[in-house]
């Protein structure tokens, strides 16, 4: 006789982190319909086993709940590792050999696409040209994207763009040039569209395949859940595709882009969108949800797009890069809230900050809704009147911890000594009493590799060791807190996720060391043994 009340699975001999009250730690979990049903001893749990229950010794490894990325393109990310991998370049000429290997092996006349250089990882720190790239094919288009808002395209690419020394800058976009006036492949911001716009779209097997390699690269470090930002209604439905064949191995929130994105739909469409689905955010369920409208307003630090209020290291004057006007956003929060939406929105520049937090503070006002969960998206350098009012309307931080690792000494080139002190100000945030989430933004950075966000939550140090405003570290609790319960409550689902606890989804990380136990400098060095999803075994390190 089978009995029908034993668990599937017990895990024992573990050290279980389970964030659900302070300092809370078990030996062992039961797991029954894809949920913990207990958690304690050793013993407790064993006596729970019946015929059928599957029982796995941890030996004794550390365990945490599965974590949560609050903001990751899980698709662009899967695109990434199916494109040419530049995060890892160390030079232009590594770059045009990377371009010549994949010319031997693509048609003559098919894009050659590569994503994630960074110049900061060249020992002159030079932003490559067309000049570097060209050699390497004179019969393909080649567009290679820096790891966020600059690309840099061949010549064969400008010329199928029509692109030469009279094509004006576009508007919020600039077209670099030589000293002679002849563009030399470096697009930012806007300009990219340009070229962009002349890549064929990925066919529906295409994304099916990168939402695959996504979900495999989630996995692999430990990463249950994700916010998936910014989608246009093809990814929407490539997700819904993937999720109804049953290979959907994360679990999905899912935000639809809304205003201030470098897109074709006017913003009739784009009303139409919030008003005349019929859902609004938090409709789905365990695997697949919609989530909060996304939104940005202006660029990033690097390539000097951000909306600030003093001009960036080196300049004179401040450049409006801005998507959207303060009248618009009113506006557009007003639906939103109207409509039971929230929104997350991107604000990199403090200028930017203060504008989204000041329109969402008023829409607030004027149209409460207890259950708001709105955020902004980046919040480099909040002011001390963002930092009152997000607390006071309860709007999330949603930060990235990976680009004070990756490009934290850039910070200091971009905006100087004083500035940087306010950079990504985790511990201000949590003092000031505003939600805070961490998240990646991968592809927008080397790797979504949680751990090296941890690590730079608790050290504050780059990836060579300089300290970035070390007063705004935060202790590896609260750090892992930002990673689990923090996108949970964003997404009102915590009472389902964010810890490990009798009833909710048995979603967790074997560590192969101890996250709360090693040095400092290891946290970084954390790699994920085995990642349970609903119960279920879904990824094995050596496997």
């Amino acid at each position: 006789m089978i009995d029908d009340l034993s668990p599937d699975l017990i895990l024992t001999d573990g050290r279980f982190y389970t964030l659900d009250g302070q300092n809370a730690v078990a030996q062992a979990v039961a797991i029954k319909d894809g949920r913990f049903v207990a958690v304690g001893g050793n013993a407790e749990i064993r006596d729970m086993a019946g015929l059928i229950t599957a029982e796995i010794s941890l030996g004794g490894s550390a365990v945490i709940p599965g974590l949560f990325d609050s903001h990751i393109h899980m698709m662009e990310t899967g695109a990434k590792l199916a494109a040419i991998r530049l995060d890892e370049c160390t030079s232009s000429e590594e770059l045009a050999a990377l371009v010549a290997q994949r010319a031997r092996q693509t048609p003559p006349g098919t894009w050659i696409i590569g994503q994630g250089w960074n110049e900061g990882n060249f020992p002159d720190g030079r932003l490559p040209t067309r000049h570097d790239i060209d050699p390497a094919t004179t019969e393909h288009p080649v567009a290679l994207m820096r790891f966020f808002n600059t690309d840099v395209v061949n010549s064969y690419a400008l010329r199928l763009a029509g692109i030469d020394r009279q094509t004006p800058d576009p508007y919020q976009g600039k077209i670099e040039r030589d000293l002679d006036g002849e563009p030399n492949g470096l697009l930012r911001a806007k300009a990219k569209g340009l070229v962009e716009r002349l890549i064929p779209k990925p066919t529906a097997a295409e994304m099916a395949e990168a939402l695959r390699l996504g979900c495999q690269e989630m996995l692999r470090f430990g990463i249950t859940s994700v916010i998936e930002p910014g989608l246009n209604a093809d990814e929407i439905r490539a997700y819904q595709s993937f999720y109804k064949s049953g290979r959907l191995a994360v679990r999905l929130n899912l935000m639809p882009s809304w205003h201030g994105f470098d897109q074709e739909e006017t913003e009739t469409q784009l009303e139409y969108r919030a008003r005349e689905l019929g859902v609004y955010t938090g409709w789905g369920d365990e695997w697949l949800r919609i989530g909060a409208l996304k939104m940005a307003i202006d660029g990033g630090t690097t390539p000097h797009t951000a909306y600030m209020y003093e001009p960036f290291e080196g300049e004179t004057e401040v450049v409006n890069y801005n998507r959207l006007g303060l009248e618009d956003l009113r506006r557009y929060f007003r639906t939103a809230q109207e409509l039971g939406w929230d929104v997350g929105i991107h604000c990199c520049g403090d200028h930017a900050q203060d504008l989204a937090v000041d329109a969402f503070a008023e829409i607030c006002r004027e149209l409460p809704r207890a259950d708001a969960r709105h955020s902004i998206i980046h919040g480099y350098f909040p002011t001390p009147r963002a930092l009152e009012q997000m607390a006071k309307h309860n709007i999330a931080a949603v930060i990235q911890p990976t680009f004070i690792y990756w490009e934290g000494e850039l910070l200091f080139r971009d905006v100087g000594q004083r500035r940087a002190l306010n950079y990504k100000p985790a511990r201000k945030y949590l003092d000031h009493g505003v939600p805070l989430a961490a998240s990646s933004d991968d592809p927008s950075t080397v790797s979504a590799n949680p751990f090296i966000a941890l690590y730079a939550l608790v050290t504050r140090k780059n990836r060579f060791g300089q300290p970035i405003a070390l007063q705004e570290a935060i202790s590896r609790r609260e750090a892992l807190q930002s990673y689990t319960i923090a996108g949970a409550r964003l997404t009102r689902e915590d009472h389902l996720k964010g810890t490990i606890a009798a009833g909710k989804l048995a979603d967790l990380a074997v560590l192969d060391r101890d996250y709360f136990r090693v040095p400092d400098d290891e946290l970084k060095d954390v790699k994920v043994d085995m990642t349970v999803v609903g119960g279920k075994v879904v990824w094995e390190r050596g496997a």
